[in-house]
């Protein structure tokens, strides 16, 4: 099994600074769990949008960071915007399951 974050690209831009890597970890984490509670309040058919936005915005910071599988199950969310309920709680529990080991990986490079 390959690691869930391929660093290359984030290696390149941070020099090998494990200091700056550290910091950018910690912004990860906080912007990737305030917007998975806002995907877990906006279940609803009605708020499509704000599901739609959010996913989005988790895809982005995922890719960003070298989380490829992590961003595709986010690209699902925001291509399935109009998914019921039932699916998109399934969908988000893969997400969050994803990120707790994107999240496990990257705390045992920055200890």
């Amino acid at each position: 099994m390959s690691d869930p974050v391929d660093l290359t690209n984030l290696r390149s831009m941070t020099d090998g600074d494990i200091e700056m890597e550290k910091a950018l970890f910690e912004e990860f984490y906080s912007s990737f769990e305030a917007r998975i509670d806002i995907l877990q309040q906006s279940l609803e058919k009605d708020a499509a949008e704000t599901w739609r936005s959010n996913a989005h915005a988790l895809k982005g910071i995922s890719l960003n960071l070298g989380a490829e599988n992590l961003g595709a199950l986010c690209k699902q969310g925001q291509d399935g915007m109009h998914m019921n309920e039932s699916e998109k709680s399934e969908l988000l529990k893969k997400i969050k399951d994803e990120y707790s080991q994107v999240k496990g990986f990257l705390q045992k490079l920055a200890a």
